[in-house]
C-alpha cells in the first residue's frame, strides 16, 4: 500500500456513508424517488442473502418484497448509527428465519435433494444448517460482512457470531466431505 492510500479509502467510505445518510433522510421526508433509489441499490444483495438462506427463488423474492415494505414502514425508526445494509440484512434475516421455520415444518429430510454438482451440494448443505448458523455463514461467506457487522445485523454478541460460524463450518464439512466437496 502506498502512502495516502489508506486515507483515500477512509475518505471514500465516509463519503459513501454520507451519501447513504442523505438518501435515508430523503426517504424519511417521503421522497418516493429516494426510496426507489434505496431499493435499486440494495435489492440484489438482499435477494442474494434470502436465496442463500432459503434456496428458493420464489421465497427469496417474497422476502425481498417484504423487507422493503418493512423498511419503508420503519424508516422513521432507522437507528442513526446503523449501516443501511446491516439494517436491511437484519430485516431480511428475520423474515427468512420465519420462512425457514415454515419450510422446515412442511418438508421432511427425505424431500431434500442431493445433487452431483458441487454448487447444488453446497446449497443443499446450507439449507440443512440450523437457522442461526445458516444466517451467520451466509452473511460472512456470500455477503462479505465482518463479524461485528453480522453481530449488529442479527442482534447478538460478536463471540456468538464466531461460535455460530464455527458450528456452520463444522456441520458443512461433515455434510460435504462424504461427497468429496470440502
Amino acid at each position: 500500500m502506498r502512502v495516502g492510500e489508506g486515507a483515500a479509502a477512509v475518505f471514500v467510505l465516509n463519503e459513501e456513508r454520507g451519501v447513504y445518510i442523505e438518501l435515508l433522510e430523503r426517504c424519511r421526508l417521503g421522497e418516493a424517488d429516494a426510496f426507489d433509489e434505496l431499493v435499486l441499490r440494495y435489492q440484489n444483495p438482499v435477494y442474494n442473502l434470502a436465496y442463500r438462506l432459503l434456496g428458493s427463488h420464489d421465497a427469496a423474492r417474497d422476502v425481498v418484497r417484504d423487507t422493503f415494505v418493512r423498511a419503508y414502514r420503519g424508516m422513521q425508526d432507522f437507528p442513526e448509527d446503523a449501516r443501511v445494509h446491516t439494517w436491511l440484512y437484519s430485516i431480511a434475516g428475520n423474515l427468512a428465519r420465519n420462512v425457514m421455520r415454515d419450510m422446515d415444518g412442511e418438508r421432511g429430510v427425505s424431500e431434500k435433494r442431493i445433487s452431483v454438482e458441487d454448487e447444488d451440494l453446497l446449497q443443499d448443505a446450507i439449507e440443512q444448517l440450523p437457522g442461526h448458523a445458516r444466517i451467520v455463514f451466509v452473511l460472512s461467506t456470500f455477503e462479505g460482512l465482518r463479524y461485528e457487522e453480522i453481530a449488529e445485523a442479527v442482534g447478538c454478541p460478536r463471540g456468538t457470531v464466531k461460535s455460530r460460524m464455527n458450528q456452520a463450518r463444522t456441520l458443512l464439512g461433515d455434510m460435504l466431505s462424504p461427497h468429496g466437496v470440502v
